[in-house]
């Protein structure tokens, strides 16, 4: 007996899940900072800087997104399409614990020109790159940098992946237009994979793309350390039909066979694919992007950037994800199952609260609502509507 029990496998170890669960947030140029972390026993200090040159101007040709105001020369604008700005960069310096340089990297506006678009890069005002995330096995740091046109709502995204000894430099688009731009954040996982919010990069093997043909991301979240859930819409965008200029207009034209400046250009139309209206569009994946389960969710919202209203009640593990025509989407953290709850199998909320409820509030963009659950039935759910958001 004392053998076999000598002999007896042991039972796995299973540690504990550390994605954040939180609602995760879109915003627009987030400036980073100084910061220091540690890998293992190591401390190390990262210094972000960001700097112009005024002496140094930068011409580029506008291919839509900047217009006359950033113009080279207002008089020969409509004839060359030339925007002006300045020379840039972003400095990233690592230091060891003591005050040690263990490297540098300086990136010029002209680094991000096939990653981003060059005209909005050119006119750009450089801003400290933002650290997402440092993976100690994979030696890797992951930073985001965020280039938009001064005094505008037009941006876009950049992640830079380094090792720790400022080898094996990467650049990633993580979002073109804030406009659209899906629910998601790029970090480094739990296993080094680096989510650009485009792709998942492991620390070995070839990029997951997220993208879809004939279909728009629009969420890309982890739910725990082992899975994310991603969402699309299903579809294309046909391009507008150029606007007339008029003649207050028709000196700010671009050159001939150019985009129209996003001054006066029509957004462009989202065609929606009717065959596929019914079929699966969300899915929970692994980090390296096989299909753990496939699910059908219409929640997304958003007046710019795209929105999955949720919630993480981690007393019962579970998930929440609105769906303003429907009701909820619940997804169990531990064993990543889903279940639909509809509006019409809630119980309307009458007072009072009972002792154990949780209550949690969700909002769409024109509907608000309460609900209840005792952790004991994480399914059953009373809900109140409340008061629209203005």
């Amino acid at each position: 007996m004392a053998a076999a029990a000598g002999n007896a496998a042991p039972h796995p170890v299973v540690l504990p899940d550390t994605t954040d669960a939180s609602r995760t947030g879109y915003a627009l140029l987030q400036v980073g900072h100084d910061t220091v972390f540690r890998v293992g026993r190591q401390r190390y200090r990262l210094l972000l800087r960001a700097d112009t040159d005024s002496t140094k101007p930068l011409l580029a040709v506008t291919t839509g997104a900047v217009g006359s105001f950033f113009a080279a020369d207002s008089a020969s604008f409509a004839r060359t399409g030339q925007v002006r700005g300045y020379e840039g960069w972003h400095t990233i310096t690592l230091l060891d614990s003591v005050g040690r340089m263990v490297f540098r990297q300086r990136l010029r506006k002209a680094d991000f020109f096939g990653v981003v678009d060059p005209d909005v890069v050119t006119v750009s005002q450089p801003q400290a790159p933002r650290l997402l995330g440092v993976h100690g096995p994979s030696q890797r740091l992951a930073l985001a940098v965020e280039i938009g046109i001064p005094y505008s709502d037009v941006a876009q995204r950049v992640v830079v992946l380094l090792r720790l000894d400022g080898s094996g430099r990467q650049l990633f688009n993580s979002y073109r237009s804030n406009w659209g731009a899906a629910d998601c954040v790029p970090r480094l996982l739990t296993d080094g994979t680096l989510l650009t919010c485009q792709a998942l990069v492991p620390p070995s093997g070839p990029p997951v793309s997220l993208q879809k043909s004939r279909a728009e991301l629009v969420a890309a979240f982890p739910l725990t350390d082992t899975t994310l859930f991603t969402a699309y819409r299903y579809g294309y965008y046909r391009p507008a039909p150029p606007a007339a200029a008029s003649p207050a207009t028709a000196e700010n034209l671009p050159i001939e066979g150019a985009t129209p400046s996003a001054e006066f250009q029509e957004a462009d139309q989202w065609v929606e694919d009717a065959r596929r209206r019914r079929s699966p569009n969300a899915f929970v994946i692994t980090p390296r992007g096989r299909v753990r389960q496939r699910l059908r969710y219409t929640g997304t919202e958003g007046t710019m950037a795209y929105e999955v209203p949720r919630r993480y009640v981690w007393q019962t593990h579970t998930y929440y994800l609105l769906d303003g025509q429907r009701g909820l989407l619940a997804i169990d953290k531990r064993r990543p199952g889903t279940a639909a709850l509809s509006f019409r199998q809630m119980a309307r909320f009458r007072p009072p609260r009972r002792p154990a409820e949780i209550r949690f509030e969700l909002r769409g963009l024109n509907a608000r609502y309460a609900f209840y659950l005792e952790p004991q039935q994480p399914r059953q759910l009373r809900l109140e509507q409340l008061p629209a958001p203005e």
